[in-house]
């Protein structure tokens, strides 16, 4: 398995650069998230997952991603996979308010950036898989780099926020057969040589009201048949978006809730939101994947810091089961940042190691 005790990894996305993306557009559906012609589009997202994969594996990485650099957004990245959903004619749906308090930033890019997430997809005829949209992206990590490969794939709770439902007319009905349509991208991830799938559910602490009725269900279709390890990560939403995050009274509920469904590793933001080791008893026997970067900082946390919060979780989850990480997508950092961030995570792992 390729979680081996302390293993090193970010979440999934590293830094997209500027020259490849505009940031404020990520989940616009008209492809302007990209900046090259198109004739040159796919070598510039190569050779952004290139640099990915180089500055994770020199600054000593256990476990690699490709970046997600030839996606925009992590979660609408999966929606020309399936069939039934209509793009061309999208709506204007708000989202409903997510349930945990945040302080949201204000900046004209963020508030262009939020107004994409209104602009819904139309669920309008019977949702099936048509075909993999990340096994290509995976075949080409796999292809140059020389440690474990991660690949992220959206939950069925936050993919079903991303559309507007015409059909089914029922959130059970939608949330399962979403799952079960990613559960066919999961498995071609696996046969693919996947040595590690992470599911991306931040929906799971934004709306805590449907993951308590439908999430565990939701993940028992999602992994149905998958052999290798599955981690899901859970967040409290992207530090570019909200430079200020307090604790979560409902976090350790969602931690529960993932500590009973059938996934090696839960995947948690920790930093940022200043936690303690008490929360990760809510893990139970789970493997952790433990935040340790703050995206909201550009300065980079020192290696005696990051060693230390390694300590204290030490007293709670044993290092087998512990994994340092950073607590979110990476995609809007400086790469001076991002690089040093990453290369201090290793260091203060190598610390801890040192000492047992």
């Amino acid at each position: 398995m390729p979680l081996h005790p302390l293993t090193t990894q970010i979440v999934g996305s590293y830094t997209k650069p500027r020259w490849l993306a505009r940031h404020q557009k990520m989940r616009a559906l008209d492809g302007s998230w990209w900046r090259p012609e198109q004739d040159v589009l796919a070598e510039a997202k190569r050779d952004a997952a290139l640099l990915s994969l180089y500055e994770q594996e020199r600054a000593g990485l256990d476990l690699v991603t490709d970046g997600e650099a030839q996606r925009a957004a992590y979660d609408r990245h999966f929606l020309p996979s399936l069939s039934g959903i209509d793009d061309k004619t999208p709506v204007h749906r708000a989202a409903p308010p997510i349930e945990i308090s945040l302080k949201r930033s204000n900046s004209p890019e963020i508030e262009e950036y939020l107004s994409y997430s209104d602009v819904k997809p139309r669920v309008v005829s019977e949702i099936k898989w048509t075909r993999s949209v990340t096994v290509d992206e995976l075949h080409f990590a796999k292809l140059h780099a020389t440690r474990p490969v991660k690949v992220t794939i959206v939950g069925p709770l936050t993919l079903a926020s991303q559309v507007s439902d015409h059909f089914y007319n029922d959130e059970e009905t939608l949330l399962l057969v979403l799952a079960g349509a990613l559960n066919q991208e999961m498995k071609a991830l696996q046969a693919a040589g996947a040595d590690l799938l992470q599911v991306d559910e931040p929906y799971f602490h934004a709306h805590l009201s449907v993951a308590r009725k439908h999430g565990k269900r939701a993940l028992e279709v999602l992994v149905d048949g998958v052999s290798i390890p599955v981690a899901t990560h859970v967040c409290y939403g992207y530090a570019l978006v909200h430079q200020e995050k307090s604790k979560s009274p409902t976090y350790p509920e969602v931690l529960e809730i993932l500590s009973e469904c059938p996934i090696t590793a839960i995947s948690l933001e920790y930093e940022q939101p200043k936690h303690d080791p008490a929360l990760l008893r809510y893990c139970g026997q789970k493997h952790v994947v433990l935040g340790l970067l703050d995206l909201a900082r550009k300065d980079i946390e020192t290696p005696e810091h990051i060693a230390g919060r390694i300590g204290d979780a030490l007293e709670v989850i044993p290092a087998e089961r512990l994994h340092p990480s950073s607590d979110c997508g990476m995609w809007f950092l400086p790469r001076a940042s991002a690089f040093g961030k990453i290369c201090s995570l290793v260091n203060g792992t190598n610390i801890v190691r040192a000492r047992l």
